[in-house]
């Protein structure tokens, strides 16, 4: 064989991998359910999922990646007792398996984890206690050490670190507020000042919260009577939001639609946002139209999705969508389209029981 054709089929054996001239590492998608990790490869051009590890852990519940993406922390339990709850280290190989680290008990029953932008603190807010708690990571990984734990309101559901790392947001729901603590990323230490509250009549109770990548703009779903999407403008100055539209999707008031995540696409042209039914006839992925200058929404169109999508991601190129049905155990794959932002079911795939949280990571 000559040198030559040698170098032709290395070509197209890597040709898979290469975008515009550059090696494109390998994609994966991590998802919890059935109290275990199962972490898939996906492939770049379909967006269909291959199984490339599962890993088992009692009381696995959601989770986050460092900054850095080294670490993945979950919510998890001691002895497989739901009232010992814990949150779990793993460290990320360069291949994107997961090895288990270190499980430390916490006080706290999280909805949701977020590391600060230096990756040295990872905080939770604990809904039933209305609590908002201030963990210390050593070298990546948590072994128990509390730094503080703040009292709020009850319902306080998601937690942000705001782009500058300077505020803690913490949306939460039966207040109608968005929760702010000025952050100390010294000391990891957190001051309460005047809530930003949401409006008082439709598309109310902020839930999740996701910051524009280059406008100061955040956006919230809200999650009840009537459910909707709120856009907030962010004061970095002051460490504040203030509201500045909010958008129904549904007349109902009472609870059986409850929006949950939301997402905005890599192009900063969409926000998706989730929408559960109760009754499992209106589950939707609901895409709008951000403004480019202002961050402003514009309903584009509601999609039909899988039964209770709590959570919901982008692959990084924004390609594909993939839809955690809570109450069906089925994940869903959508092709999005850049240009209208509409989606398009390609496959749907059997999850272990109660898929709670789902994320994309190129290691």
């Amino acid at each position: 064989m000559t040198f030559r054709l040698l170098t032709a089929l290395l070509l197209l054996s890597i040709a898979p991998l290469l975008v515009s001239g550059k090696v494109v590492a390998q994609e994966l998608l991590y998802l919890s359910s059935g109290d275990a990790f199962e972490v898939k490869k996906i492939n770049r051009q379909t967006g269909k999922l291959l199984n490339f590890q599962r890993t088992e852990l009692k009381g696995l519940s959601v989770f986050t990646f460092s900054r850095n993406k080294k670490f993945l922390y979950a919510k998890a339990s001691i002895d497989g007792s739901r009232k010992k709850p814990s949150i779990a280290t793993y460290k990320v190989q360069a291949d994107g398996k997961l090895v288990f680290v270190y499980n430390a008990p916490v006080t706290a029953k999280v909805t949701e984890l977020k590391t600060d932008h230096t990756d040295k603190f990872i905080a939770g807010a604990d809904y039933g206690k209305g609590t908002a708690s201030i963990w210390q990571l050593e070298n990546g990984v948590y072994k128990g050490e509390l730094v503080q734990e703040i009292m709020l309101e009850k319902k306080a559901h998601a937690v942000r670190f705001s782009p500058d790392n300077k505020t803690l947001f913490i949306p939460a729901t039966g207040p109608n507020k968005i929760l702010q603590l000025a952050f100390d990323q010294e000391t990891g230490k957190v001051t309460q000042h005047k809530p930003a509250i949401g409006p008082s009549s439709g598309a109310a109770q902020p839930r999740h919260l996701v910051f524009h990548p280059t406008l100061k703009v955040a956006y919230s779903t809200q999650e009840r009577i009537k459910p909707g999407v709120a856009v907030w403008q962010w004061n970095p100055e002051k460490g504040t939001l203030a509201l500045t539209q909010a958008l129904t999707n549904s007349d109902d008031t009472s609870g059986r639609i409850t929006n949950a995540d939301l997402h905005i696409s890599p192009d900063n042209k969409f926000l998706y946002i989730s929408s559960r039914d109760n009754q499992k006839q209106l589950d939707q992925i609901i895409a709008y139209k951000i403004n480019a200058i202002d961050g402003s929404l514009n309903l584009v169109k509601k999609f039909p999705s899988e039964h209770f999508p709590r959570s919901f991601t982008l692959n990084k190129s924004g390609d594909f969508i993939y839809v955690a049905g809570q109450k069906d155990n089925k994940l869903g794959v959508y092709k999005a389209d850049k240009m209208t932002g509409h989606l398009t079911k390609v496959i749907q795939y059997p999850t272990g029981k109660n898929p709670i949280w789902v994320e994309t990571l190129i290691p």
